[in-house]
């Protein structure tokens, strides 16, 4: 994280590199070190690396926009321990696979392309186990992306139902937001914010909601919008490897 030195200067951006760079410099190692100990990504599998590296620095980013430059009314500016920054990584960088995943997916694939295509995420998934420990399964994926994953199986944004589809997209960052909201912030969700979060697409006026409800939308869109600017245009050239 070297690139920080030139960015951070005064000492709260100072205690930021200096809890989350360990933590970020430690996963960061799993992916591009093959003589590690735990050879976690082999040499041959460049796109898998490139990918995991792109996925750790959005991560990042998307933290350092969020305690940095969300207004400051949301309250999501603290002194993080190094705990919530590997929460931060581990549940942001799932979102992101699982955002990942469905992309491309689609149900009108033929069952070959649909094994195919499996096999090859699954890839994707062991690695993700192997950099941050974990046991995830399509279970775990599906649970962050349950909106794509009915988008692709009904097709809503295919046959530009993009208010249905939009509104399936706002429940999956929403997922995400909801449960970093919980573990770092402390937040208990309450139910005028589950309210207003089913109300809630993209276009919908929002000056109504629950301060609470507001800062679910930031952040999860935040996270939503990395993913878009970051990791998307990536995409296509990783799967033309599948």
């Amino acid at each position: 994280m070297g690139f920080l030195d030139k960015i951070f200067g005064n000492k709260e951006e100072a205690d930021y590199k200096a809890t989350v760079a360990p933590v970020f410099d430690s996963f960061m190692a799993e992916v591009i070190d093959p003589f590690n100990g735990l050879v976690v990504i082999e040499r041959e599998n460049e796109e898998v690396r490139d990918f995991f590296k792109m996925v750790l620095d959005a991560t990042e980013r998307s933290l350092r926009g969020i305690l940095f430059m969300a207004p400051e009314e949301f309250g999501f500016k603290k002194t993080l321990t190094k705990e919530e920054v590997d929460f931060w990584f581990r549940k942001v960088s799932l979102a992101l696979v699982a955002y990942s995943y469905y992309f491309f997916w689609a149900e009108e694939f033929s069952l070959l392309v649909q094994s195919s295509f499996k096999m090859y995420w699954q890839r994707m998934f062991d690695s993700y186990n192997k950099i941050f420990n974990e046991n995830i399964t399509i279970n775990d994926v599906n649970h962050y992306a349950a909106g794509l994953k009915e988008d692709s199986e009904k097709g809503y944004s295919k046959s530009g139902n993009l208010e249905k589809s939009l509104g399936l997209m706002t429940n999956d960052y929403a997922t995400i937001a909801t449960e970093l909201l919980i573990k770092i912030w402390h937040e208990n969700i309450n139910q005028k914010t589950l309210d207003d979060l089913r109300k809630y697409t993209p276009d919908y006026d929002i000056g109504s909601f629950n301060p609470q409800a507001k800062k679910v939308i930031f952040l999860g869109s935040r996270i939503w919008q990395v993913h878009q600017q970051i990791i998307q245009p990536f995409l296509p050239k990783l799967l033309t490897n599948y």
